[in-house]
């Protein structure tokens, strides 16, 4: 069967639960967008690698800073397999046959001839003699559990399933050799919740009941002779948490094929749990990296980036049994994940990232959370960020584990279908309707000729598991289809046509250059019906490309919004408005006069306030800037060179700029019924309104400027008051799930975060001018480059529907948390006063 597609407009309107066309492709374009990206992460990736692979052999380094070598708890556990899974998802025969290659290699090289993996030198071009039977065993572990374990999740059988058997029984065998058998097959905790978890997957898959006996013996000693729950310490993310995981999997055994054994392991397996729930986790549901049972003592020095690992026990146990309470304590802790966009998962690295996103989407698959979506795509940015132009992301075996996130979330973005063979200008985004109606769009710069494919229950084909449990190393299940089971497509609003799942597992399609694809597929019996998306979710209000006309009637609605929620009046003073002003002292600088005053703006009692006029100058009218200061500062501080403001009100009152500073770091209301931003907002609307009874200042040329805090009111101030012409809002820009944790509160006002996020609140500035700045050496934790470039990228499209894309500028500098002097006062003198963009600062 082959479809040759023509149109190049989709002209089907979706009469599915109110969706529409119109509502329906942007979100597959978004989904497209962001499964290219992954995906072509991927691919670059892979060539990165190859391109470092050894060139006799063709096996992987371990690292690229030394490591000379190919061994299997790193190369074989977290790298190779994930260009196995590319070569998978992609359809791309070459790089099948390089993954196969390295299988052969990997076994004939670097394998003793009983199959247990070794260490092979390449300067050597020798297999290491150094093999102690726990190194032996511990390398093989990992190489079943985090390699061979997610191919086979995908692939099913084939080569690498034929590996795992022999590495087990192997590991097995050198453990019986070497090892009393208490012990056997190791007193490592790691390497036991590895095969646990391992061979369960074995166990379903084969039926072979050699591996349920060994699972069971595992689960015995670390339930009831060795309890988890009676460690000294109980590690909760990897190298350790395993264990965790691999119980709730041999739980799944006893509850489906042992009734006596799932009743004496209910008790115990649920007291792990509630320890977990009373000591292990914070107030959020996120977990430190370890806890001791006895004191409660836990190890914050960074969150667990494991943390959903754990829940995956949480949430299979809550399945076997139908247990509320351990599902609700998965839904709390995904409720509350939107919290920790900045946390430093692994010191910055994107393994943390990309193993906290891991974690999150398979829970997710289970139970939707719509603030937890968003989190993950945020997250994911961190990841993109690594990789380099030569594909390389951090240079170690870690990339391997970037690359299968990216995988996972890209399957996510399509909702498990894949295009075979990929292309990078083939762009695949999936979205599953109200009803169970797939919906794809596919479409192609250039010609192109392959198959949709779209998933099948893996769960069940290959691995015969008898319900779809969550577990580390697998590839969640979106939407699939059943090989007997039939289901309408649709493509373009063409007649319908019913196919099997098979058909649809290899679905033939062609693009001509620039054309696209709308395809449909319903199942024709009802099937279960799409799960329930959790959560009122945030941001209603978001902008997204439109029309000017539109984008301006977007501003003038979310600026009322914003102005009730934050109990200021948008009304602008004009020429009657009488404003009362004292002055305090007054003195001579060398290029300005500094008055220090009191002024009247409504608020009780005055406000103390600098203010700057230029000398020297003329008689004016100059432009004006409003300049704000940060937390732990004051108004002196804008005008003071020896910090991280570089005395920017200064520099710009010395060059002809009327300036303004007023105290905005209060964090006590004046008045119960008004908002702490909203007084501060007020305080600065107010100032605009004094310099405007000024006839020094020209009022058609009033700009601000502010670092930190000072950065966000200098956001809020251009965003609300349009007599702002110019806007400088320096390490500030970024995502309210960012400013969640490590961050002082008082920017989040009650309701603000279901109407919009900061990028929505920068867009109101356009079309007037707007810089914001960032510097390349702020912490992940705080304002950092990654998300203020993505925050960007959304304002950016503002400026652009309005025809101002050359009025906004990103600054990305060299520094920290401080202001760029040398854009920010070019920028405003070049917006404020064109003449003098060039003068001297």
């Amino acid at each position: 069967m082959r479809f040759v597609l023509i149109p190049l407009f989709l002209m089907l309107v979706l009469g599915i639960q109110g969706y529409t066309e119109e509502k329906l492709i942007p979100l597959l374009e978004q989904n497209a967008a962001a499964a290219g990206e992954a995906m072509a992460l991927c691919h670059h990736y892979v060539n990165g690698w190859l391109a470092q692979a050894d060139p006799e052999t063709g096996l992987l380094p371990r690292n690229l800073t030394g490591d000379s070598f190919w061994n299997a708890k790193d190369a074989a556990a977290d790298n190779y397999p994930f260009l196995v899974l590319t070569s998978g998802i992609s359809g791309l025969y070459h790089l099948r046959r390089s993954a196969e290659h390295i299988l052969e290699q990997e076994q004939r090289l670097a394998s003793r001839e009983d199959g247990l993996p070794v260490v092979y030198d390449f300067g050597a071009r020798a297999r290491s003699e150094n093999n102690a039977a726990p190194d032996l065993i511990f390398g093989a572990a990992e190489y079943v559990k985090d390699g061979l374990m997610p191919v086979v999740e995908w692939m099913g059988s084939g080569p690498w399933l034929d590996r795992m058997h022999v590495l087990v029984r192997a590991l097995y065998a050198e453990a019986e050799r070497t090892l009393p058998p208490d012990k056997s097959p190791s007193e490592n905790v790691e390497v036991c919740g590895d095969l646990m978890q391992a061979m369960s997957r074995l166990y379903w898959n084969s039926g072979d009941p050699w591996y349920k006996e060994q699972c069971f013996r595992l689960a015995d000693r670390y339930l009831f002779e060795r309890p988890v729950a009676s460690m000294e310490t109980i590690r909760l993310r990897d190298h350790g948490c395993e264990v965790i995981g691999g119980l709730s999997e041999i739980y799944v055994i006893a509850a489906r094929e042992d009734a006596d054994r799932h009743e004496r392991y209910r008790p115990a397996l649920y007291a792990l749990l509630d320890l977990i729930m009373e000591k292990g986790i914070n107030e959020d549901g996120m977990m430190p990296e370890w806890f001791n049972p006895k004191s409660g003592e836990q190890q914050w020095e960074r969150v667990s980036d494991g943390w959903g690992y754990v829940y995956d026990a949480f949430l299979t146990v809550a399945l076997v049994d139908n247990n509320e309470r351990y599902r609700n304590a998965v839904l709390h802790a995904l409720n509350n994940i939107h919290k920790y966009l900045g946390a430093d998962w692994e010191g910055g690295s994107a393994d943390g990232y990309a193993d906290s996103i891991e974690g999150a989407l398979n829970l997710l698959n289970r139970l939707p959370v719509v603030n937890a979506f968003e989190w993950v795509d945020q997250s994911m940015w961190h990841v993109f960020d690594r990789q380099r132009s030569d594909g390389i992301l951090e240079g170690w075996h870690g990339d391997g584990n970037s690359a299968r996130t990216s995988l996972m979330y890209a399957l996510w973005k399509t909702q498990g279908t894949a295009v075979h063979p990929w292309r990078e200008d083939v762009r695949l985004g999936g979205v599953v309707d109200e009803r169970g109606a797939l919906h794809l769009l596919v479409k192609a710069e250039w010609k192109w000729q392959g198959n949709v494919v779209v998933d099948r229950p893996r769960h069940r084909e290959y691995l015969n598991l008898p319900l779809e449990y969550p577990r580390i190393n697998q590839f969640p299940e979106w939407f699939t289809v059943s090989r007997d089971a039939e289901y309408v497509v649709q493509m373009n609003g063409e007649a319908p046509e019913t196919v099997s799942g098979e058909v649809l597992w290899q679905f033939p399609m062609v693009l001509e250059p620039g054309q696209q694809c709308h395809l449909v597929i319903t199942p024709l019996t009802a099937g279960n019906p799409p799960k329930k998306v959790s959560g009122d979710g945030f941001r209603a209000l978001k902008y997204t490309p439109r029309t000017a006309a539109q984008a301006l009637a977007w501003q003038q609605e979310v600026r009322a919004h914003l102005a009730d929620l934050l109990g200021v009046s948008l009304k602008l003073s004009d020429e009657s408005v009488k404003m009362e002003s004292r002055v305090i002292s007054e003195g001579n600088k060398r290029d300005y006069l500094r008055r220090d005053i009191l002024l009247g703006i409504g608020a009780e009692p005055d406000i103390p306030a600098i203010l700057t006029l230029p000398l020297n100058r003329g008689d004016g009218p100059f432009p004006a800037v409003v300049c704000i200061h940060g937390h732990g500062a004051d108004r002196e501080t804008v005008y003071e060179q020896d910090n991280a403001y570089h005395g920017f009100a200064g520099a710009l009152a010395g060059a002809g700029v009327v300036t303004i500073a007023v105290d905005v770091g209060q964090h006590q209301k004046r008045e119960a019924s008004k908002t702490l931003m909203g007084e501060r907002l007020q305080d600065l609307m107010g100032c605009v309104d004094y310099l405007e009874t000024l006839p020094e200042v020209d009022s058609g040329r009033i700009g601000c400027a502010g670092l930190s805090l000072g950065g966000e009111m200098a956001m809020w101030l251009g965003a609300m008051d349009t007599r702002i012409r110019a806007t400088v809002s320096a390490g500030f820009l970024t995502f309210m799930n960012q400013m969640e944790r490590n961050h002082c509160m008082c920017w989040k006002e009650a309701g603000m975060r279901e109407l919009i996020d900061f990028p929505d609140i920068y867009a109101l500035v356009a079309p007037r001018a707007l810089m914001c700045q960032v510097g390349r050496q702020e912490p992940v934790t705080q304002f950092n480059t990654v998300l203020a470039d993505r925050a960007f990228g959304q304002l950016h499209q503002t400026f652009m529907d309005l025809n101002a894309g050359n009025r906004v500028v990103l600054d990305i500098h060299e520094g920290g948390h401080e202001v760029d002097l040398a854009t920010m006062a070019p920028f405003l003198l070049g917006n404020l006063c064109p003449d003098r963009a060039t003068a001297k600062i």
